[in-house]
């Protein structure tokens, strides 16, 4: 009752007008007189009420804005806002909601951003550590044997390479690509994405190879939509023993196209499923480092597949491989009733 009363701007003053008008009406109609004891009780009774309603709905509104301020200032200071309980949905209660919102989504904000620094130093360690012992090896050294130059030049490629990527990633989760959407046919795009991988998968003995290739096109930036999928599958490549196989089925279904990768890896333990696509995360501390990946392949193949309006999952057990699965609209659905669509097909 309290809320609808000051969500309509009545508020507790509309209920002490609305006694002091009672208490008027019942002096007038004399309710209220020297012989009647009965009314003048019940006419203090009514001025009383009305003052102790408005003195609390005073104290309670002073004490969420209260509750405001120390939010605003939690945010100034930037630690984890702890969590506020909120019953009411009058415009007090949900100012205290969105704030602390805010508040958390900064918080949160920080987290990510000091965690990028962490990870981003703990990548940058170990090539820089490997350039220097090399370099300062060498420099004691009358003649250079261009063997040794070779750790210095990987160590090179691989910071270059974690520098694109992590650009790449900055770029998809702020949203500020630009995709350069074109008619392609999704026959040919798959059958491109197999050759590229098709050495190394013969290097490893492993079977790659499409369970089903359908034919038609699809509304898509070719080149984000090429680094899905080499991301992953390299990432199935990397991590399937040797004589091994990978296999893509892909189909159309109402104008969604899914394609679905599985491996004969080792399987992903399922309590780290859900931090597969986190970046930097490693289910193996080491196996990135040791392949030459830079950790950030797969939260960069989810960020592209979102930005296509698609969604990417995993499932996976340990010992028996893994299964992830790529939705991708056919065409955007803003895109379906424009001019500029029809025109391009």
């Amino acid at each position: 009752m309290r809320a609808w009363i000051h969500r309509y701007g009545l508020g507790m003053q509309a209920f002490f007008l609305l006694c002091m008008f009672v208490s008027v009406w019942m002096g007038q109609v004399g309710m209220v007189s020297n012989d009647s004891l009965w009314g003048w009780y019940l006419w203090g009774s009514l001025w009383l009420l009305g003052a102790t309603f408005l003195l609390w709905f005073h104290l309670k509104q002073r004490q969420r804005l209260q509750l405001v301020r120390e939010l605003a200032e939690q945010i100034q200071m930037r630690p984890q806002l702890n969590q506020i309980h909120v019953n009411t949905n009058d415009e007090i209660s949900l100012l205290l909601k969105s704030v602390q919102q805010l508040g958390n989504r900064i918080s949160e904000g920080e987290e990510l951003r000091s965690q990028l620094v962490a990870d981003v130093a703990h990548e940058l360690r170990t090539p820089l550590t490997i350039i220097r012992g090399q370099l300062e090896s060498l420099v004691n050294q009358e003649k250079v044997d261009s063997v040794q130059l070779f750790p210095i030049i990987d160590e090179t490629i691989r910071m270059s390479r974690l520098i694109q990527d992590l650009q790449q990633l900055s770029l998809a989760e702020s949203r500020k690509i630009q995709l350069q959407r074109k008619w392609i046919s999704f026959e040919d795009w798959l059958q491109e994405m197999i050759e590229v991988l098709a050495i190394e998968a013969e290097e490893k003995q492993i079977q790659l190879s499409i369970k089903h290739l359908i034919q038609g096109e699809v509304y898509w930036d070719p080149l984000r939509m090429k680094q899905v999928l080499i991301n992953i599958l390299g990432n199935s490549l990397q991590y399937t023993p040797d004589g091994g196989r990978v296999e893509i089925e892909a189909e159309i279904n109402y104008d969604m196209v899914q394609m679905v990768i599985t491996d004969s890896g080792p399987g992903i333990p399922h309590e780290k499923l859900p931090y597969i696509f986190k970046r930097f995360y490693r289910v193996d501390g080491s196996r990135n480092r040791l392949s030459g990946g830079t950790g950030i392949g797969l939260a960069i193949a989810k960020e592209f597949v979102e930005i296509h309006q698609g969604w990417i999952d995993i499932e996976s057990e340990l010992g028996k491989g893994c299964v992830i699965t790529i939705q991708v609209p056919v065409f955007p659905e803003e895109e379906k009733s424009t001019p500029f669509f029809d025109s391009e097909r």
